[in-house]
């Protein structure tokens, strides 16, 4: 099984990471998989319900994130979710819960 994690600086993740995202310091950017392949799923939870004050953005890292060639901002208090890589490039990156 994977281990959750605490992050709170910008980094680039591979594929299966489970992140406790800590945004009290201000915000923090986390970059997606490169090449990723289909199935491949990066988790994300706000570690201290800072995500209102300080976002976190996910970046596509050349791959679209639900439809969109955009990174994704967050600033839902609490938020927590997965995206799933569809493997197709149009959608790329999809809510696993929706």
């Amino acid at each position: 099984y994977r281990v959750w994690r605490v992050v709170s600086a910008a980094e680039t993740v591979q594929a299966g990471a489970q992140l406790l995202v800590n945004t009290s310091g201000g915000a923090v950017t986390i970059t997606l998989p490169s090449s990723p392949s289909t199935g491949d799923e990066v988790s994300f939870i706000d570690q201290g319900y800072d995500f209102d004050s300080n976002a976190l953005t996910v970046g596509r890292n050349g791959s679209n994130i639900t439809n969109a060639a955009a990174d994704l901002t967050v600033n839902t208090q609490g938020a927590g979710f997965s995206l799933v890589y569809s493997g197709d490039a149009t959608t790329g990156w999809t809510y696993r819960e929706k």
